[in-house]
Parts: structure tokens; sequence; C-alpha cells
């Protein structure tokens, strides 16, 4: 099929072909806020911000503000980062920050119970 030279190429994120490897539990415990978490990926996977910013869809200046902290990261792109960076870390860390939260709030339920007991 013959084209006119105007067609790009069209890269595939990395984690079609390769599904996202889990980090070591050592390494999400010691992950301080998603941010960080999105910054260890990336630096580990050795990635430029540009890279993941056009796998994900997004630009390079909001993924920069994703890393640092100064936009909560939504829900809806935690798949698709973790799929550019090769790395569940961001998922993995999300799910113990919920696990967290969730042991808090059975622990001041139960209290209740006992008070009103």
């Amino acid at each position: 099929m013959a084209t006119d030279g105007n067609q790009k190429v069209l890269k595939l994120v990395w984690g079609v072909h390769n599904a996202p490897k889990d980090a070591p539990d050592k390494v999400v415990r010691q992950c301080e806020s998603e941010a960080q978490a999105l910054a260890v990926a990336i630096a580990a996977g050795h990635h430029k911000l540009a890279y993941v910013a056009a796998s994900v869809g997004v630009s390079v200046a909001y993924l920069s503000r994703l890393q640092n902290g100064k936009r909560p990261i939504p829900e809806k792109l935690v798949g698709p980062l973790c799929s550019a960076t090769g790395s569940n870390l961001l998922r993995q860390y999300l799910d113990l920050q919920r696990a967290i939260e969730g042991v808090s709030e059975v622990d001041r339920l139960a209290r209740l119970l006992r008070e009103a007991a």
C-alpha cells in the first residue's frame, strides 16, 4: 500500500507487550506518597517523562505535576501509568494506603462498639 509519507509510526505502550511487574513489598512500604511511588517507578525503568506522558496521553508538564505531588493522580490514570512504567508500584502503594485506612476505620468502629456496651 503506497503512502504519501505523512503517516507516523505509532509506538505502543511498553506494558502492552509485557504486563507491569509487582514491586517488592519492602519498596512499597518505603514510599511516602503516591507521587513518590510514581517517581520511583519512572526512575527505576529509566523512562523519560516524555515517553511516559506520550504513552498515557497527557502532557509532560501535567505528568511532572503528578510526579512532584502538585496534582493528585486520578484513578483512571493508575493503570495506564503502571503499564507505561512497567511497574505496579503506584497501584500497590494505593492499595496499601486503602488497606491501612480500612484498618483504622475498623479500629474506630470497634472502639465505639466497646464504649456502647
